[in-house]
């Protein structure tokens, strides 16, 4: 004769309690007055907590201290310059942004036109060179110039 095996005995007794449970809970939960019978406890809780809340409200009041909507109202509040900071910080970074591609093309700028002045101040310096190289040039093929004086011849009377 064979023994039983505990586990698998187990695991026998635990599915058919399972299915039983499933079977009871599915009549339970199709049950009309199961359910009109949740919804009256959970409408009275929620009547109760609402009691409950505004008792508190009004002992904070009393003590002149913050409730609930007031917190909600400064939270609230504290969003919104949240938001508006954030926004303005974008647009600063954005002002920074600009500012800097200002500089930077000014400075470009500015760089371009020493580089064109360097460029023409090149130029006329090569051109006076040359200039000077012709005049030079221009005075030593000539020959000196001998001044001669002018004499007087005498005037005669006719």
């Amino acid at each position: 004769m064979e023994t039983p095996d505990p586990n698998r005995m187990h695991a026998e007794m635990y599915e058919a309690w399972e299915k039983a449970m499933g079977q009871w809970w599915d009549q339970v939960l199709d049950s009309p007055a199961f359910v009109k019978g949740m919804g009256e406890g959970l409408g009275a809780q929620a009547k109760a907590r609402s009691t409950y809340e505004q008792h508190i409200d009004k002992s904070m009041e009393a003590m002149h201290l913050p409730t609930r909507n007031d917190l909600v109202r400064v939270a609230k509040i504290c969003s919104l310059l949240e938001d508006r900071l954030l926004t303005l910080e974008d647009s600063l970074l954005e002002l920074e942004d600009a500012r800097i591609a200002a500089e930077k093309a000014a400075l470009q700028a500015r760089i371009e036109a020493a580089e064109a002045r360097l460029a023409q101040t090149e130029a006329l310096d090569a051109i006076t060179a040359k200039l000077d190289a012709l005049l030079a040039a221009q005075v030593a093929s000539k020959p000196a110039r001998t001044r001669k004086k002018a004499t007087k011849t005498p005037k005669t009377d006719s």
